[in-house]
């Protein structure tokens, strides 16, 4: 149309629903228009909004009309129901009047015959086409008069499973560490991963790929909360991901996730204080991601931790991310208590100057394993890099604990068990000791 334009041709048509549903499947091609047609729109709302276009536009426009045509093969006939107020109020549980509900059902357009022959109004005949149909339309107006009842029970049966009962453990020890749980999307527009399953006829291309990671969804809640002006921000997430199996259904994972302003220290405390909280061991090990920061990205056999990378969102952000079993496994099936060592410790501390790349934690399980029974705590206070230990080098200090559950260990014993462990650290990462 354009400035010259003097003749319009106006349509007002109405299509069948299950025709656009197949052919929308077929081409799997979704559309605003497929979504509404495919739902059914009343056939007879087309001439009054021809009729309403028209007057718009001689209206607005100074159009004149010319003629109309009405095309069709007979629209269909408002279907008539037979309704019995007796039984609205059997299945209601109310007693509600025979004129009340004929009123009710005039009210939301239907006309009501002496003999409760109910014609159902043109833009309803997809929905309401049985007597109980009728009654639903009566219960909703009145169900704010149910009364409120507990319902029966007589007897309690079921319980949580293990894993459900960490699972409710785990939003405790993150709730309690100052996170709110988030609720985010399932469905995304796109994964990391490259086999991510894809649906062949996503509702939208916003929801077209099963996640196989929760941080996504984390970092673009975390984002929406900055550009709100929220801070403080720590938010968590307990939910499920679909891994590629290479089968028709994916293998669904329960994993749990977190995003806390204070980079690198804010995620590691949080893991930190998931497995204390169960008294798991933790075993961090060096690694590197594309959406952690270089340098500040660690691992456990249950998942990953570390900092955001600042490309991705801006500030310092401290993000993790575990699997729920794995995260679990280490727990006993029963666990056994062992009494309290009444025998007093022995503490010694000890430096060794190792390459740069030995990991602190791998430093503390060589000296578990080679300190033995006595050796009942080995700890990193310590971390100095200088002059002093020589470029590509660092110096670690260990804090050590002897102690033995049936006698005082003589500084004898307790040197003898230190220097078990320097010699394997020697012969292990090549370590220096330097006191």
């Amino acid at each position: 149309m354009s400035d010259g334009t003097t003749e319009v041709l106006l349509e007002a048509a109405n299509f069948e629903p299950i025709g656009i549903l197949r052919t929308s499947e077929r081409l799997a091609l979704r559309t605003e228009g497929s979504n509404k047609w495919e739902k059914g729109v009343d056939p007879y709302a087309a001439e009054p909004a021809a009729v309403l276009a028209s007057r718009l536009l001689v209206d607005l426009a100074g159009a004149e009309p010319t003629g109309s045509v009405d095309v069709h093969e007979g629209l269909p006939e408002r279907p008539v129901v037979s309704f019995r107020p007796e039984r609205a109020d059997r299945v209601i549980g109310l007693d509600v009047a025979p004129d009340e509900q004929r009123a009710i059902l005039d009210s939301l357009g239907f006309d009501v015959g002496e003999s409760w022959d109910v014609t159902v109004p043109t833009w309803r005949a997809r929905d309401v086409i049985r007597e109980i149909d009728l009654v639903e339309e009566v219960a909703r107006v009145v169900l704010d008069r149910v009364p409120m009842t507990m319902p029966l029970r007589r007897a309690v049966a079921g319980h949580l499973t293990p894993e459900q009962r960490f699972r409710r453990g785990l939003e405790d020890v993150l709730v309690g560490a100052g996170f709110s749980e988030a609720y985010t999307w399932s469905l995304t527009p796109s994964d990391p991963d490259p086999g991510a399953l894809r649906l062949p006829d996503p509702m939208s291309g916003e929801q077209a790929v099963l996640r196989t990671t929760l941080l996504h969804g984390l970092v673009e809640t975390a984002a929406v909360n900055v550009d709100a002006g929220n801070d403080c921000i720590r938010l968590f997430e307990l939910a499920r991901v679909y891994l590629p199996s290479g089968e028709q259904l994916p293998d669904e994972r329960w994993r749990v996730a977190g995003i806390a302003e204070g980079g690198f220290e804010a995620a590691r405390a949080a893991v930190e204080a998931m497995h204390d909280a169960f008294h798991v061991p933790l075993v961090v090990r060096r690694t590197s991601l594309d959406h952690l920061h270089p340098g500040k990205a660690a691992e456990t056999d249950a998942g990953r931790f570390g900092e955001l990378h600042p490309t991705l969102l801006d500030g310092r952000w401290g993000v993790f991310e575990l699997d729920v079993e794995q995260l679990m496994a280490p727990l006993p099936e029963r666990i056994l208590y062992v009494d309290v060592i009444t025998y007093p410790p022995s503490r010694q501390d000890i430096a060794v100057a190792v390459a740069e790349e030995v990991e602190a934690g791998a430093i503390v399980a060589l000296a578990h394993e080679a300190g033995g029974a006595e050796l009942r705590e080995a700890r990193v206070f310590d971390v100095y890099r200088g002059d002093q230990v020589g470029e590509g080098r660092k110096s670690v200090a260990v804090h050590l604990v002897f102690q033995a559950p049936d006698r005082t260990l003589t500084d004898e014993e307790a040197n003898t068990a230190r220097d078990r462990i320097v010699a394997a650290l020697v012969d292990r990462f090549g370590a220096e000791l330097r006191a």
